[in-house]
Formats: C-alpha cells, sequence, structure tokens
C-alpha cells in the first residue's frame, strides 16, 4: 500500500464548497450494514448472556423484569426493559428479539460515517462506513440479543458529539452529548472508558476555560441524570453479587493477557483479515497524527483537528492496548467487552483506505468486504442449544415437566426449549438455587411438588453435576427410567469444555402397575399407559406403554397402537416391536417401557379420540386376545385445532 496526498481535504480544513457529494453509495453502504446484521440472526442460537435477557424479559410485568435486573444482572437495565416492552409487540422469535440491536448496528453505521464526514471528508467517511458496516465485530454485536450493540451506538454517539463540542459547544450539541453519555450510563458501564478518553482530550484542549466548563457541565448532567440507577447499583454492590473485581475471567470467551492469546484478539478486533484491516489502520494511524491529515502535509493544522485524530487514535488502539494491561489485574478482555471500539476503529481504516491511490483503494476496500462478509469467524463461542430443545421436543408431550440443571445455561436451554417445544410442557431453572456457588442449596427440595405433580418429567443435564436424577433413579417416589437421549454440545464448546462433549435429557415416568393389566393372551400383561390429554392437530403423539411378560415368550411380538375418532375409523397408526429388545429376551414379570409415535395429520379435526392396542406376532398377523378382543381401547386423547 503506497501512502499518498488525499485527493481532497478533510471537511474540518477546508471551506464550505458548493459540491454536493452523492447520497446514494452512503445508502447502499447502509442497506449492506442492514442485510449483513440480518442474515443468520433468525437462525443462531442463544448464548448464555442472550438467554439472561430472553428469560429477564419472558414476564409481562415490567416490575418482575426490574427484579430479576436488580438480582442476577451486572448491566443497567435500558436494553432489557426495551426488549421487554418490544417482546409484548413482536413476540418471542430470535429475529423479534434481535431486532433492537440490529436496528442499533444500522444507526451506528450512520453514526459512523456522520462523524467521518465531519472530520476526514465525506470520501473517507463512506470508507469507514463501509469498513464498520462488514467489520465481522460490528456485524456480530449487531445482531446479539444483549446490550453490546447498544453499547457500540452510544459510544459512536458519544464520539459524535464530543468531537463537535471541539469546534463549538452550543447548546444542541450538549444536550445531544449529555443524552449520549446517559444512553451509555444506561446500557454499559464499561463506556466510561470512552469518556476517559474523551476526558483526556479535553484536558489537552487549549480552548477558553467557558467552553470547558461547558464540557464539564454535560458530564456533571450525565452524572445526575444517571442518580435514579445508581441507587441501585449502591445496593448491588452492597450484596457482593456486582463486584467490578471479578471482572470476567473464566467466563466462556474471555481471554487472558498472554503472548499465545495476542493475535487472537486482535483478530477479534481487526477480523480474521488481518493483515489487510491492520494495515489500514495502521497507515490511518499513522495519517491522522497529523502528518497527513491536509493535504501535502505542509499547511498548518487546527489543534481540534489534531486532537480529532488522535481521539480516534486513543478510542481504538489506544483503549485496546488499555484492556490488554489492566487484564493482567482484572478480566477485562472478551469479544463482547471490546466491541465498542469497533466505531473509532473503523474510522481509522476508513482514513488509511483515502490515503491509498484511488485504484487500490477500491480494490482493497473491495476485497476487504467481500472476505469480511464470506468469513464466519467464532467470535462467541455458543453451544448448539437449539439441536439439543429439538432433540427433546421431538420426544416430549403436552403435561410433561422438564427440569433444567446445566448451570449458568439454563436461561439459554429454556429460551431454545420454548420456541421447539409443544404448548402445555412446564419448564423448571434449577440456576436459581445453584447459580451462587457460595449460596446454593440443594435442589430436589425446591422442585420436588413440581415433579410429584407430574407422570412424566425430564432432566437435562449438562456440566453441572446432577441433583435430581440421582434422586429419581432411586425409584422410591414410582419413577422409573424411560428414555436417555444425548446431544453433542457443538463445536465451539467442545473446544472450550472438552470433558463434556453431550447434553444429556433424560425422561422419567411413573406409571401406575400396581392395578389389574390388561393381558394379551397369556404372554404379555400391558400394566399402564401414559399420553397426554390434549394435543394439537399436526403434532406428533406419544403413547408410553409398559409392558411385562407374563410367561417367557417364545415369538418375537409387534404391537399396535391407533388413534381412532367418534366413528371408530383409524385416523393415524404406529406398529413396531415393543420396548428396546425383542419380547423373547423379556424376563418374566420386569416391566418394559415401550414407546409409539403417531403422527397426527394437521386437517384433523378437533374433538375426542379413542387410543387403541393390539399385540401380534409379525408371522401371522394374527392378534393376542384382550378381554376376548383383537385389540384394546387404552385410553382417550383431545384433538385441539392447529
Amino acid at each position: 500500500m503506497t501512502a499518498t496526498s488525499p485527493p481532497i481535504e478533510p471537511a474540518a480544513l477546508a471551506p464550505r464548497r458548493a459540491r454536493r457529494w452523492p447520497l446514494w453509495p452512503v445508502v447502499l453502504i447502509l442497506l449492506l450494514a442492514a442485510a449483513a446484521r440480518i442474515h443468520g440472526a433468525a437462525g443462531r442460537p442463544v448464548w448464555t448472556d442472550e438467554g439472561f435477557v430472553a428469560w429477564a424479559t419472558g414476564d409481562p410485568d415490567l416490575g418482575e423484569v426490574f427484579d430479576r435486573i436488580e438480582t442476577w444482572d451486572r448491566h443497567p437495565p435500558l436494553y432489557v426493559f426495551t426488549v421487554a416492552t418490544w417482546r409484548q409487540v413482536a413476540g418471542d422469535s430470535r429475529i423479534a428479539l434481535r431486532w433492537w440491536a440490529i436496528a442499533a448496528g444500522l444507526l451506528a453505521t450512520a453514526v459512523v460515517y456522520r462523524t467521518g464526514a465531519d472530520w476526514l471528508g465525506h470520501g473517507a467517511a463512506r470508507y469507514a462506513a463501509l469498513v464498520f458496516a462488514v467489520l465481522e465485530m460490528a456485524v456480530y454485536y449487531g445482531q446479539e440479543i444483549r446490550d453490546y450493540g447498544w453499547l457500540v451506538l452510544a459510544v459512536g454517539l458519544m464520539s459524535f458529539f464530543f468531537l463537535r463540542c471541539l469546534r463549538r459547544p452550543r447548546p444542541l450539541l450538549l444536550a445531544g452529548y449529555v443524552l449520549s453519555i446517559t444512553f451509555m450510563l444506561y446500557t454499559v458501564y464499561l463506556g466510561l472508558l470512552a469518556l476517559v478518553v474523551q476526558g483526556i482530550i479535553w484536558l489537552a484542549w487549549r480552548a477558553p476555560w467557558r467552553a470547558k466548563l461547558r464540557l464539564a457541565a454535560a458530564w456533571i448532567a450525565s452524572a445526575i441524570l444517571f442518580v435514579p440507577w445508581l441507587v441501585v447499583l449502591l445496593r448491588q454492590y452492597d450484596r457482593g453479587y456486582n463486584s467490578v473485581s471479578q471482572g470476567i475471567s473464566d467466563f466462556p470467551g474471555s481471554y487472558e493477557t498472554t503472548l499465545d492469546t495476542l493475535r487472537p484478539v486482535i483478530e477479534l478486533v481487526l477480523g480474521s483479515q488481518l493483515a489487510l484491516t491492520g494495515g489500514l489502520f495502521l497507515l490511518g494511524a499513522w495519517g491522522l497524527s497529523g502528518w497527513t491529515l491536509a493535504r501535502g502535509g505542509a499547511r498548518p493544522i487546527p489543534e481540534r483537528s489534531r486532537l480529532a485524530g488522535l481521539y480516534l487514535v486513543l478510542a481504538s488502539g489506544g483503549l485496546f492496548a488499555f484492556m490488554l494491561v489492566a487484564n493482567l489485574w482484572i478480566g477485562l478482555v472478551a469479544a463482547r467487552t471490546l466491541a465498542y471500539l469497533t466505531p473509532a476503529l473503523a474510522l481509522v481504516c476508513g482514513w488509511g483506505l483515502w490515503l491509498i491511490r484511488p485504484g487500490a483503494r477500491a480494490l482493497f476496500a473491495g476485497l476487504l468486504a467481500i472476505l469480511a462478509l464470506a468469513s464466519d469467524p467464532v467470535i462467541q463461542p455458543r453451544m448448539d442449544y437449539d439441536a439439543a430443545a429439538q432433540a427433546l421436543a421431538a420426544q416430549a408431550s403436552p403435561g410433561d415437566l422438564v427440569i433444567l440443571e446445566t448451570g449458568w445455561d439454563d436461561n439459554a436451554f429454556q429460551y431454545e426449549l420454548s420456541l421447539a417445544l409443544p404448548d402445555g410442557v412446564q419448564t423448571i431453572r434449577t440456576l436459581p438455587w445453584t447459580g451462587d456457588p457460595g449460596r446454593a442449596v440443594p435442589v430436589v427440595p425446591q422442585v420436588e411438588d413440581a415433579v410429584r405433580a407430574h407422570r412424566r418429567v425430564w432432566v437435562v443435564q449438562w456440566l453441572q453435576p446432577s441433583q435430581v436424577i440421582p434422586w429419581l433413579e432411586t425409584g422410591d417416589d414410582g419413577y422409573r427410567l424411560a428414555l436417555a437421549q444425548a446431544t453433542p454440545t457443538g463445536a465451539q464448546y467442545a473446544v472450550a469444555y472438552p470433558q463434556d462433549p453431550t447434553i444429556h435429557a433424560a425422561l422419567f415416568e411413573r406409571p401406575d402397575l400396581a392395578g389389574d393389566p390388561l393381558n394379551f393372551g397369556d404372554v404379555l400383561a400391558l400394566g399402564n399407559v401414559l399420553l397426554p390429554e390434549s394435543i394439537r392437530a399436526g403434532e406428533r403423539l406419544h403413547v408410553d406403554l409398559w409392558w411385562a411378560a407374563l410367561a417367557p415368550p417364545t415369538l418375537d411380538y409387534s404391537v399396535g397402537v391407533f388413534l381412532l375418532d367418534a366413528g371408530g375409523r383409524v385416523v393415524a397408526e404406529h406398529n413396531g416391536p415393543p420396548g428396546n429388545a425383542p419380547t423373547t429376551a423379556w424376563a418374566v414379570g420386569e416391566f418394559v417401557f415401550d414407546r409409539h409415535t403417531l403422527a397426527l395429520p394437521g386437517e384433523l379435526a378437533p374433538g375426542a379420540y379413542r387410543v387403541m392396542v393390539n399385540a401380534y406376532w409379525y408371522g401371522d398377523l394374527e392378534p393376542l386376545r384382550v378381554d376376548g378382543d383383537d385389540a384394546a381401547v387404552v385410553g382417550q386423547v383431545t384433538v385441539r385445532a392447529r
């Protein structure tokens, strides 16, 4: 890359010109930014922090939302309150919950352009906006159900208003500056580091004291507006939960400051095209030092322009270096905590692009955009919660109870299960009793009443040692293990947690085996049948049978399960061998779990339907007689409209 004098002077240095810059390139960049952030937002499963927001906003009562934030969150409430209110209108889908982050990413792109146009000129501003529109970090946190995308926007707005105030701190600009700082304070406290950089520039700013005092007054006004939440914040610190000294060390996606992690962390910020983006950043930082900020580098440069360039470098590379050093003592470094550096970083890279010859500039800009959009880096490790939820949902029935023993991932699992499970399935998080290791209480006493109120109970376990499964395995309350399945955590978490590569789900049932069974011939006894009370048309109906052998079977029998309408017509059926072993391998008197899944037609009319069962040898298809008939009606289910 060859640095040359910029073809036009920066807007801050050049007199106003009659030339109008075309708007269509900016519109195209904004459309690109929107497309990059919308793409994949509907399909990507939530991770731990997103799961918290999904849980915290799940109650329509804002008072309950406030209590959840105060008790469990380290962040201010503005973003969560906004999502909670929006959720009542837009629904619970991933794209609906991510809408506010997507909107913030689009607005932040516009703010980057406008800030660049103020100080670097419209041409360089367009390149800066393009870099921000496709930069992996900016895109990623522009589609996450968490407040880091808002922090990016807040810091971008703070920079925009602060730099404009360096020219002349007018009342309207000061009001915008106050609101942008307040927006940051009610979003993520980490933005205070950007405010510190602005304070450094303020100290170096040789302006009349009246102008400097106006900026100081803006800081005071922002602090006053923050006082209502400051009371809550102090209460959190008194409880010892919201301690800054804890940092984010050892959390998924966090990094220690070592030589081995230096390159991965730099790649997080600059993107996967490290050589290209890094070269543009270094060139832009050199240019913003003042030597090339004016055409030819020979004319005097106004102090405020030098300060603006210095601010952009410090607010990106300077803060990055500071966080790496501070990370030695307090856990500060993770992808999510570095995302707010991207607006200033994009502006520096945009200026670096502008210093290149026009032909090479377009080539590098296009190459950066294409490679960035084509890449799919792992910025925040995610577990395949959606796959695990869908696997469980395929086996769950209305009326089931699901208990989550997945530690801090309870919230994420609960949300993904809410998207996948049929209606009428209750979930219980054990996180309230195990989330704070220092204050953890036994789980079983908290859930045993709910467990005993259900006949089918699922337990989902990962990483956190299960307390519920050993209790149910004792069989003291009549529960028997019916099904067990394992789902991989996915490649991203398999690297972070190689010792726990699978998510386990176990179904325990409590059949009533004390009554008189239905005898099929003199070979098989049907002890009990479990099926949901109601189900929607088009869903899967799971009919669970508990069989025992009356005598050693000499044939391998099959079982048919049929759904009959009011006229006795079969509308759905399933035939297959019972249990996981052929009947000839059954021990006499030992009950065997046997599940049959019927696919209900979507056009099935609402109403009551009977469930009928028969047993037969596949060799001659002759059914075993039960109470003198070829089959027995064993229950009834209500079908609801889709």
